[in-house]
């Protein structure tokens, strides 16, 4: 009889690390390695307290050479004007790039050892490239502070050469110059410090691929901008302006402070600073007092009597001008420019160094020929004469009493012929006694007549303004 041999079934397996190898895992859920995390972050921590040990040691090292060269020039500075510009301006420029540059040479050694044993991460790539940019950003600092201390090299020279108009015109051209330089240097630095992005240079070349289009638009956007930049420039070449130079601009007098690519800064009498754009000076007309020398010439006037003493005044001006310290020995004259009317105009005519000194020269001489006036010549001081005249006028007659009057006379004048009356002659009487007689009768009849002539005719006349008045008899 055959056995059929029959395979028990399985049965569940009673060890629990079976079960737990055989229990399947969810998908797309990575398995955390807590050993690997740990040993990740221990080496990351290790590698960048390598990175900062040896970017720190080169630190020092650079501000050693930086202090060192710093004194070097320090010493040199005593004898060379250049030098000494430089450590005033470059100092700490130069301890940034003493430090910078042991940083980054630390930190490249530090990440060559790391490269070679196969560790490299984010982490030191960004502290690569951020030291990289420090780097460049301190020698773009030091640049600069070596371009001011030629600027400021070549004005100290400039001026210690005792010619003032030429100091103005190297003082106005240098800052220029310096400020045009240290813009391009900035914007190198800027650009070199993008550059180190990978995708920045990738990007690079596309811009500059589209880079005539683009200076189309910016030249449109920015046209007022370029236009004041390019009319620094000619103020500077053309030397129409400089520092210090007197000029009077709209009716305002002041003195160039400062002269930049897109503005000039004038600083009034009043100590107010009037900001004008370059293009002002290049498409308007001005005045440039100081423009072929700062020396100058002012004048004064005086309105005084007609009996001044013109020689003796013109001597007080001499011994003035004489006894001044202001007055450069040009010009100093007084003459009578006008005489008209109740007065007599004198003017002085007064040079000095520069305008300052001219203003200061007129107001002591103005000042001390006044005083002079007052105390040798009273009588040629400025005075109004009037001349009164007494005339006596008479009170016309009212409208009335011309009428009353009127009326008189016409009533004498009638009553003169009809009321005269004749004598008989006296036959007894003596003949020189009738003579006399008869001649002031006669003497009395041409006066009689006259009397009635003139009464008639101002009869006459005071009737018609009487009947213009409106009243008396028409």
């Amino acid at each position: 009889m055959l056995v059929a041999a029959t395979t028990p079934p399985s049965t569940p397996s009673a060890d629990p690390s079976a079960s737990a190898s055989t229990t399947p895992t969810p998908t797309g859920v990575p398995e955390v390695n807590v050993d690997e995390t740990v040993k990740a972050v221990t080496k990351t921590t290790n590698d960048l307290v390598t990175i900062a040990w040896q970017a720190g040691v080169g630190v020092v090292i650079g501000l050693v050479i930086a202090f060192v060269v710093v004194a070097i020039l320090t010493f040199m500075g005593r004898r060379r004007l250049l030098y000494h510009e430089i450590v005033d301006f470059g100092r700490r420029p130069i301890v940034a790039v003493g430090a910078m540059t042991g940083a980054f040479l630390g930190t490249q050694l530090a990440l060559t050892g790391l490269r070679s044993t196969k560790s490299d991460s984010t982490t030191m790539v960004v502290i690569e490239r951020g030291v990289t940019i420090a780097l460049i950003i301190s020698v773009t600092w030091l640049v600069v502070a070596f371009v001011k201390a030629i600027e400021s090299t070549v004005v100290k020279g400039a001026q210690a050469g005792g010619d003032q108009g030429r100091a103005n015109r190297v003082t106005t051209q240098s800052q220029i110059l310096r400020r045009v330089a240290q813009v391009i240097i900035v914007i190198a630095g800027l650009v070199s410090a993008i550059m180190t992005f990978p995708s920045v240079q990738f990007a690079m070349g596309s811009l500059l691929a589209s880079a005539g289009l683009a200076s189309v638009i910016a030249g449109m956007a920015a046209r007022s901008m370029l236009g004041n930049v390019f009319a620094g420039l000619q103020l500077a070449t053309t030397d129409a302006i400089r520092v210090d130079d007197i000029v009077v601009v709209d009716d305002e007098q002041g003195t160039i402070e400062e002269i930049t690519l897109t503005y000039v800064v004038m600083r009034t009498w009043d100590d107010r600073r009037l900001i004008l754009p370059s293009t002002h000076f290049t498409e308007n007309p001005f005045a440039n007092w100081t423009r072929g020398g700062s020396q100058a010439t002012g004048y004064f006037t005086l309105d005084l009597d007609w009996r001044v003493p013109i020689a003796s005044l013109r001597a007080e001006l001499a011994r003035l001008v004489a006894a001044s310290s202001v007055w450069d020995g040009r010009q100093a004259s007084l003459e009578v420019s006008d005489a008209v009317s109740g007065y007599v105009t004198v003017r002085v005519v007064l040079t000095g160094a520069d305008p300052g000194d001219v203003g200061a020269l007129k107001s002591y001489v103005r000042e001390e020929l006044v005083a002079w006036l007052q105390r040798e010549a009273p009588y040629a001081l400025p005075r109004t004469r009037v001349e009164v005249e007494q005339v006596e006028v008479t009170q016309d007659l009212g409208p009335e009493e011309v009428a009353r009057a009127a009326e008189q006379i016409v009533a004498k004048q009638k009553a003169g012929p009809s009321g005269a009356t004749t004598a008989a002659p006296d036959h007894g009487g003596d003949t020189a006694a009738t003579t006399e007689a008869e001649g002031e009768s006669a003497a009395h009849g041409l006066g009689a007549r006259r009397a009635v002539t003139l009464g008639r005719a101002m009869g006459r006349s005071l009737l018609h303004r009487a009947r213009r008045g409106g009243l008396g008899p028409r």
